[in-house]
């Protein structure tokens, strides 16, 4: 596998985890067995993001945003509207990727078997509300403070890699920031804002996919 495919599941993995955490993650009180059954949805949802990315080989820190959209169980997309264009999504075991500026696509499939995806079987888990895949594949450590709820995840294979997610939200509330720290030393974080949920959106959506996969 190439670098460039390297890149791309790294950058598949970070949208995931931030759109299916952040479309109905609350209730700090609560256990992460009652979380993931509160993230169940039935309709189309919509949220705003802001990215910023701290990158050890970059003096400034990278920005973006755009929307994320989920139709449940199994299809999402992030589309990037800042800096660039660029769709994203994943659907059931499949990864896409459409660069509309360059006409470029990419698919891939999860292979949770593959240590350069193993990271994604936590993005399927979450998706299918499989409290028992994330904990398989990550120590999950779920904490309340008195303001705000937190999640930590680390790899279970390897928790001492370097590699930590936190998603944290105000109480009983979904969740409003996601930072994903690389072992390689790359900082990601997300401010997210949910903006509409329901099934009219469901066109929006399925347009969306349709540009990404070229029908």
């Amino acid at each position: 596998m190439d670098g460039r495919t390297s890149t791309m599941i790294k950058a598949y993995g970070i949208f995931f985890l931030w759109l299916i955490l952040g479309v109905n993650l609350s209730y700090a009180e609560d256990s992460v067995a009652q979380l993931m059954q509160r993230m169940k949805t039935d309709t189309a949802v919509k949220i705003a993001y802001q990215e910023t990315r701290t990158l050890e080989l970059m003096d400034q820190p990278w920005q973006g945003s755009g929307y994320m959209y989920s139709i449940p169980p199994d299809l999402m997309i992030r589309e990037q509207l800042q800096p660039q264009h660029l769709l994203m999504a994943v659907d059931g075991d499949k990864m896409f990727y459409f660069d509309p500026e360059n006409d470029v696509r990419h698919q891939a499939e999860m292979d949770q078997d593959n240590p350069l995806s193993l990271n994604m079987a936590v993005f399927k888990a979450l998706i299918n509300a499989d409290e028992a895949l994330l904990n398989t594949v990550y120590l999950v450590e779920f904490t309340s403070k008195p303001q705000r709820w937190l999640m930590n995840l680390k790899p279970r294979q390897d928790s001492d890699s370097g590699f930590n997610i936190t998603v944290s939200g105000v109480v009983d509330q979904q969740a409003d920031s996601i930072k994903i720290q690389q072992a390689d030393g790359d900082l990601s974080e997300f401010v997210l804002q949910r903006v509409v949920a329901g099934d009219e959106l469901e066109t929006t959506v399925k347009q969306l996919y349709q540009t990404l996969v070229g029908e």
